[in-house]
C-alpha cells in the first residue's frame, strides 16, 4: 500500500486531499503542517512516500524542501515528489537539477482526476527499481 505525505499549511486543503486520497485512491495518508516538519517526516519515514508539497508555506516552502532533498541522494530517490501550487501560469521556479523532469506540478485549485492521476503515477515510480 502506498503512503502519501501531504505537506501544506492550509488545514482545509490537507483535509480535502486526505479524504480524496484515502477514499478514492486507497492510500495511507500522513500530514505535515509546514516544510520543516514535512522534511523531518521524509527523512525519518521507513516507507517510501509520495510527497505532495505546497509551494508556498511559511518557514520552509516546497521549493526549500526540494532543495534540501536534492542534496541527499537517498531522499531524492527513495521518495516521489509532487509540487502543488496556486497557479501554474508563470510557474518558473528552478528545480534542483537532479529533480528536474521527475517533480510534476499540480495547480490549485486542483482537479480531482489530475490529483489522483498524478499521485498514481508518482506511486508507480516509487515501485520501479530505478525510480528517479
Amino acid at each position: 500500500m502506498t503512503h502519501v505525505l501531504i505537506v501544506d499549511d492550509d488545514a482545509d486543503i490537507r483535509m480535502t486531499m486526505r479524504l480524496l486520497l484515502e477514499d478514492m485512491g486507497g492510500y495511507i495518508v500522513l500530514e505535515a503542517t509546514d516544510g520543516v516538519s514535512g522534511l523531518e517526516m521524509v527523512r525519518t519515514s521507513e516507507d517510501p512516500l509520495v510527497v505532495l508539497l505546497d509551494l508556498l508555506m511559511p518557514q520552509l516552502d516546497g521549493l526549500g524542501v526540494l532543495r534540501a532533498v536534492a542534496t541527499d541522494e537517498c531522499l531524492a530517490t527513495r521518495h516521489a515528489y509532487v509540487l502543488v501550487t496556486v497557479s501554474r501560469q508563470g510557474f518558473s521556479v528552478e528545480l534542483p537539477a537532479n529533480l528536474q523532469g521527475v517533480v510534476p506540478v499540480v495547480a490549485k485549485p486542483f482537479d480531482i482526476t489530475v490529483l489522483l492521476d498524478t499521485v498514481a503515477e508518482a506511486a508507480r515510480r516509487l515501485h520501479q527499481p530505478d525510480n528517479v
